[in-house]
């Protein structure tokens, strides 16, 4: 028997990506099978592992500019 996980996707109650735990029922896909029955997400308890603000990347018109001396690499 071959259990069928989503390759994308999120979660119908919860919103958050669906992984291996992902559960289908009526045609709807849920983050677990806790969240599928209506209790407490599981994953609301973690926080995330990388900060949001780290996800975004920085225009380099943001950082300062460089000496010249700085462009060049130093000798190893």
């Amino acid at each position: 028997m071959i259990d069928r996980v989503p390759a994308s996707g999120s979660c119908v109650r919860c919103w958050r990506s669906l992984g291996l735990a992902s559960v289908k029922v009526e045609g709807k896909w849920y983050g677990s099978a806790t969240c599928a029955r209506g209790g407490e997400c599981p994953l609301d308890r973690h926080a995330p592992a990388v900060p949001e603000s780290a996800l975004y990347a920085r225009p380099h018109r943001f950082f300062r500019r460089r000496a010249p001396k700085e462009l060049k690499r130093s000798g190893s």
